[in-house]
């Protein structure tokens, strides 16, 4: 099985990169951030119990758990093998994403001022 941050950070990069395409102007951190927990929903398996958790279970070890963002892919036994480079990989993917996405967005956002806003007078020599 894969670590759970690798299961959340292809969720997250994943719907944050479709959300680019999309002209959504809001949200769109959230929205990935929801695709990040929709990568973890077949492993809920192991902190539900009793009847929720074996359904959770039977998705988890079926063909369905790849609609989870490749959730039953990355569990298999080649992608277990190698946890630790695919860890650093998927955390230098989710840290370029976060670059690419201030770089695309981050430039719009207004500059603030110290003291009061751009709607002040200028002070005068009272002041």
């Amino acid at each position: 099985m894969a670590f759970a941050i690798v299961h959340f950070t292809v969720g997250f990069v994943s719907i944050l990169a479709l959300l680019w395409l999309l002209p959504i102007t809001r949200y769109r951190l959230t929205g990935a951030f929801l695709g990040g927990i929709w990568a973890l929903v077949p492993d809920a398996s192991k902190i539900l119990e009793g009847s929720r958790g074996e359904a959770v279970e039977t998705i988890h070890d079926g063909s369905l758990a790849d609609l989870f963002f490749f959730h039953g892919t990355l569990d298999e036994p080649l992608f277990r093998a190698l946890n630790i480079e695919l860890t650093f990989l998927a955390l230098g993917a989710l840290g370029i994403t976060f670059l690419l996405y201030d770089w695309r967005y981050g430039r719009h956002t207004p500059v603030v001022k110290q003291f009061g806003s751009a709607t002040d007078p200028p002070p005068t020599e009272s002041d």
